[in-house]
């Protein structure tokens, strides 16, 4: 997924004490699904949801059960976020795979002109027959916004189901954890600072079991003529946003916080914020680019200020 993934898992716990040797398999276990997962979601090879591309503006496509649920999925999110989060935001998005490649942003034209072929209530998915179909020949599905999410949660449920109760699937800052019944302290997920260039954390989040989703204009980005492009697009302009730092999110599944802190984040601070206090079973922070933070709907005892400075806005010192 072009991401560097990483599991770290303790022994005892669970269903009964693991070794060294079984936690390594399981682990292994795991990494194979991820794998599988990759097979099924790229873009960049043959794969079910390349075939489902190659065949737009023809008949239906048969995918597997998987993908069509996971489709399912990611048309909810597109409806939720009003369009802003959109798998078929594809044809623009590789105007800007492109640009990230060059390092200049495509014209204004070439965007408008991608934007036709932008539109999630145009997919059409037949349950019964296991098939999609993109009606119009060049649209594009793609799932980068939530594939590295789901993927998590396929590795945590291979782990979860070999018995293990105390693990982290961090898939290069989607992450989800679990803890046993007996684990000493909650595990600590850090919320990274966008402005400061040391590594230090805004905040932290305090989790048993659930997962926390980052999404930011700090890690893949290029810089034109003075002008930052980080790559997450709103689908509904197909260009990106200049207000927002960061997201973070908690859910009970990283794919879930992944479609939340991307919705949020190409919605803008205000849009965003309001979109996260609306999910239920889901809050957040936003960051944005003035420094100003907003606790949406993260409960007391999950976000930990502890000599941090979400309380409001990030110190001056801290921004570039």
């Amino acid at each position: 997924m072009g991401s560097p993934f990483n599991i770290l898992a303790y022994p005892g716990g669970g269903r009964r004490p693991a070794s060294e040797q079984e936690l390594l398999a399981a682990v292994n276990t795991a990494y194979a699904e991820l794998a599988a997962v990759e097979d099924m979601l790229t873009d960049f090879r043959d794969s079910p949801l390349t075939r489902v591309n190659d065949g737009a503006g023809g008949p239906p496509v048969k995918v597997p059960q998987e993908l069509l649920e996971l489709l399912e999925f990611a048309l909810g999110a597109c409806r939720d976020s009003g369009g802003a989060f959109d798998i078929t935001f594809s044809s623009v998005g590789m105007l800007w795979r492109e640009a990230f490649r060059t390092g200049v942003p495509p014209s204004g034209a070439a965007i408008d002109a991608a934007l036709r072929l932008v539109d999630y209530s145009k997919v059409e998915l037949d349950r019964a027959a296991c098939t999609v179909r993109l009606p119009e020949a060049g649209m594009r599905l793609g799932l980068g916004s939530i594939g590295k999410g789901y993927g998590v949660d396929r590795a945590f449920r291979v782990l979860r189901d070999l018995g293990l109760e105390n693990f982290l699937v961090n898939g290069a800052g989607d992450i989800r954890v679990c803890s046993g019944p007996g684990a000493p302290r909650p595990w600590r997920v850090a919320i990274k600072n966008p402005f400061a260039s040391d590594g230090r954390a805004a905040g932290f989040l305090d989790l048993r079991n659930g997962a926390v989703v980052t999404s930011g204009d700090y890690e893949k980005y290029f810089i034109h003529r003075g002008v930052k492009y980080h790559h997450i697009i709103d689908a509904r302009t197909g260009r990106v946003r200049s207000d927002v730092a960061s997201v973070t999110v908690a859910a009970s599944t990283a794919t879930i916080a992944n479609a939340c802190t991307i919705s949020a984040m190409a919605l803008g601070p205000e849009e965003g914020a309001a979109f996260l206090n609306r999910r239920r079973g889901a809050g957040g922070v936003i960051i944005d680019t003035s420094g100003k933070t907003m606790n949406c709907g993260l409960k007391a005892g999950i976000l930990n200020y502890e000599s941090q400075h979400l309380e409001g806005e990030l110190h001056a010192a801290d921004k570039p």
